[in-house]
């Protein structure tokens, strides 16, 4: 039996995705170390005599502890490293022979990474609506700052989860640009509901707000993680119109999309007084995201690229 080495990062996102593959390795019969990167040394390393050395999406910080590590083990197992960008990559990969690279700006079909998401990771159940409006992740960006301040214009308070850092940074932005009024200030403030670190917890989240928004660059050519993580939970979602997103799903079925800030507010409107169409998409939204995103056959397919074999007979 392989045995692989997961090393799981310090953020919460690189968490659940190395978590999610931990899982697909032991499905396909691999004995997984799941070891926090702080808590490794060449020493941990070498005792373990890992097959595989697997990991995603490392900070700069980390990626010099990976760099220093990698170049202290005496072991020789193949590195398999997946990212959002290729940037994400620590140098020391490409100075290493057996070195596998999956990142989703790649423009070589062989090592795109596409995003997975664990269904069982996102399970809840329903119990009602708690929220009508909610947005969850940073919204410290100058995007995210003029759509959210618009929402807020328009319905008053809604539900914004995140870091409190995150969102003070943001409201710093909103009062030193005066994207809102005194009073509208005081809503935006209301809006802040507090952080998540758990997939259960975002999972009952999203499955009791009535619409859940997603803002992204509308021009990015990768799914947005977000996106997945809400139609897993069986949640509404109406996320930024990409080519890549309506590839995958179908717009107005599976989900809802806007172009722009007019468009979603209206859409959000219109949802919130349908509110049982808004249902029926997010169940076949679910359906399509447990059907094409999976640990399992993300990973199935990465270690068939690797190694020319199909692994899921083990």
């Amino acid at each position: 039996m392989k045995k692989v080495l997961i090393i799981i990062p310090e953020n919460n996102k690189g968490k659940f995705i190395s978590k999610g593959f931990s899982a697909a390795f032991k499905k396909l019969s691999f004995f997984t170390y799941d070891m926090k990167i702080y808590d490794l040394n060449k020493d941990v390393i070498n005792k373990i005599a890992p097959d595989i050395i697997f990991t995603f999406w490392t900070g700069i910080k980390e990626k010099n502890q990976i760099k220093q590590l990698f170049e202290e083990i005496t072991v020789k197992p193949d590195f398999i490293h997946c990212a959002e960008y290729f940037e994400d990559i620590p140098d020391v990969f490409f100075e290493k022979k057996c070195h596998f690279t999956f990142y989703s700006n790649s423009k070589n079909k062989k090592n795109k990474y596409i995003q997975p998401v664990s269904a069982s990771d996102y399970k809840s159940t329903f119990n009602g609506y708690r929220y009508s409006i909610t947005f969850a992740g940073n919204p410290a960006d100058k995007a995210r700052e003029e759509i959210l301040t618009e929402l807020v214009r328009n319905f008053g308070v809604i539900n914004i989860f995140c870091r409190s850092f995150d969102f003070y940074k943001s409201l710093d932005d909103i009062t030193e640009q005066k994207l809102l009024d005194e009073y509208e200030v005081t809503l935006y403030k209301k809006s802040y509901k507090g952080y998540v670190d758990s997939t259960k917890e975002l999972a009952d989240i999203f499955v009791s707000s009535k619409v859940n928004i997603d803002i992204q660059n509308q021009n990015s050519k990768e799914i947005n993680y977000r996106l997945l993580e809400i139609t897993a939970s069986g949640a509404f979602i109406i996320a930024p119109y990409s080519k890549v997103v309506i590839k995958q799903y179908d717009n107005g079925k599976d989900i809802e999309t806007y172009r722009n800030i007019e468009e979603l507010t209206d859409k959000i409107e219109f949802y919130l007084k349908n509110i049982g169409l808004a249902q029926l998409i997010a169940l076949n939204g679910k359906k399509n995201t447990i059907s094409n995103f999976s640990y399992y056959d993300k990973l199935k397919n990465i270690l068939k690229g690797i190694y020319g074999k199909d692994f899921s007979s083990r």
